[in-house]
């Protein structure tokens, strides 16, 4: 699993590792609240509100760089197509 991760980070796979940490601190202090909440369940409730904004962080920062993205990529093929354009009006 580590040496999955070094090969994410050298890859420059950014978004893979995020999606990772989120996973991780939401399982992590899913497992946290659930073990609180056999000594006290009110206090054990209330830690499950680092999972669930954990899992909405996570959720808001895949969807936020899928439109990044997305609009990157748009951004580059018109100014592919400008450039094509271009070299097609000099022949």
């Amino acid at each position: 699993m580590v040496n999955d991760i070094i090969k994410l980070y050298k890859n420059k796979n950014e978004l893979k590792l995020v999606e990772i940490a989120y996973f991780f601190v939401t399982v992590l202090s899913f497992v946290i609240a659930g073990i609180i909440a056999l000594f006290s369940q009110s206090l054990g409730v209330s830690v499950l509100i680092i999972p669930l904004i954990a899992l909405i962080a996570g959720v808001m920062n895949i969807v936020t760089w899928a439109l990044v993205k997305t609009g990157v990529e748009y951004l580059i093929s018109i100014k592919e197509k400008k450039d094509d354009a271009k070299k097609t009006a000099k022949k």
